[in-house]
């Protein structure tokens, strides 16, 4: 009987340390961008929900009893912050009550606490400054800084240090993830601005400042958008003024983000006879994109291709 008992006491310790030992730091990540960056920098030691796919818009998320029992379980919260969440996390935070979450503790992860903002402008480049109660404008500036690398590098080295601080016993996994992600991305930055340099300077339409962070890294001049104001669908006055502007301010093509239905961009296109341009906007959001770099490489590509008529 002792024997056994000795047995079955073992085998409840081993069980125990190998559940311990596989434990995965569990990450709650607002979107697509910050679930691919924490798995990049975790790899095998992480577990990463995120709320939602990289075909949604990012302004409207849908708070399901999944998404409530991912954040009461996470270890750790990756979130762009601003406010850009403003309208479903708080709720979320409150219902799902998870002491590891709370104001102040290092499990609240929020990338714009690391990087500067650009404004969000789209009402002027549209010409309706006057329309700002209307649509998707961000009051705390444009949020969606994925789009470039060198803010994304920056919040990669933060969000590296974060994952060692809560997770030590994995400190040398993130620790190393880190380092060969930053030192790869770098050398990709500075391949991909070679390779975009044809993209420089040239004026294009966008149906919506959803890649401004992108083209101002490529110094591509976006001298006109399609939406009055962020997801206000243009109406004909709209359309018809940016066809009459494309050959006046020499647009080359137009551009829309792939959770975006692209019918309002696809007019433009075809009436003013350029090329219509689907960008990832995220990770995941073509199927050209599925990793960081991905992301950038077909951003770029996808736009040269534009360009050269392909």
């Amino acid at each position: 009987m002792w024997k056994t008992l000795r047995v079955l006491v073992a085998l409840g310790l081993f069980a125990l340390i190998s559940t311990s030992a596989e434990a995965k730091l569990k990450i709650f990540a607002c979107f697509p961008e910050w679930q691919a960056l924490a798995n990049e920098l975790g790899g095998d030691a992480v577990e990463v929900f995120v709320a939602v796919g990289p075909l949604t818009n990012p302004d409207h998320v849908e708070v399901t009893p999944p998404l409530i029992s991912a954040m009461r379980e996470a270890d750790l919260l990756v979130c762009t912050g601003a406010n850009f969440e403003g309208e479903w996390l708080p709720g979320v935070l409150k219902r799902a009550n998870n002491p590891k979450l709370r104001q102040g503790k290092p499990g609240l992860f929020f990338a714009r606490d690391f990087v500067e903002g650009l404004k969000d402008s789209q009402d002027e480049l549209s010409g309706n400054a006057e329309k700002k109660e209307e649509g998707d404008l961000h009051e705390h500036g444009n949020p969606h800084i994925q789009g470039d690398p060198y803010r994304m590098r920056a919040i990669a080295g933060q969000l590296g240090r974060r994952m060692i601080e809560i997770d030590p016993s994995e400190a040398k996994r993130y620790g190393g993830n880190t380092k060969a992600f930053i030192r790869e991305f770098s050398a990709l930055i500075k391949s991909l601005e070679a390779k975009a340099a044809p993209l420089r300077g040239t004026n294009i339409a966008a149906q919506a400042e959803h890649s401004v962070y992108l083209l101002k890294w490529l110094k591509i001049n976006t001298v006109a958008v399609v939406e009055p104001t962020v997801g206000v669908p243009p109406g004909p006055a709209d359309l018809a003024r940016i066809i009459e502007q494309t050959p006046r301010d020499n647009i080359k093509f137009v551009i829309y983000a792939a959770y975006q239905n692209p019918r309002p961009s696809a007019f433009v296109s075809e009436r003013a006879k350029i090329p219509l341009v689907e960008l990832p906007f995220t990770v995941g959001g073509t199927e050209d994109s599925k990793t960081v770099g991905d992301f950038f490489c077909a951003s770029v590509q996808r736009m040269l291709d534009a360009l050269n008529g392909k």
